[in-house]
């Protein structure tokens, strides 16, 4: 009798994919699997009906997108003002038109200090 639940190992030998691989796509692919205590179980059937229920298309001409966080806006900002006055350019004001124009915060930035 072939075995209709699979656990971790036997999921990662059906798709052939390294456990690294299945982890990532159990965190970002919805892949349908129940954890039961400390240990993932997988349906053989619901494997393969996802597998087979993909689309190619949804990982193809999808631009990489990048977010700014707060947090990280001042770090970049104080990183820049550093940069800035080790070049000796703290005594000047500094043209932030062609810097960063995606980032109005670090303009705004630039151009106070």
């Amino acid at each position: 009798m072939e075995n209709d639940i699979l656990n971790l190992e036997q999921a990662m030998e059906l798709f052939s994919v390294s456990e690294r691989t299945m982890i990532k796509l159990l965190r970002e692919e919805n892949v349908p699997a129940r954890k039961i205590g400390r240990e993932w179980r997988f349906s053989k059937a619901a494997l393969l009906r996802w597998l087979g229920e993909g689309d190619s298309t949804n990982y193809q001409n999808h631009p990489e997108q990048f977010q700014v966080h707060n947090d990280s806006k001042a770090v970049l900002c104080d990183f820049v003002l550093r940069k800035r006055e080790a070049r000796s350019l703290g005594a000047t004001k500094h043209d932030a038109s062609n810097c960063l124009p995606c980032c109005p915060e670090l303009k705004k930035c630039l151009t106070d200090k």
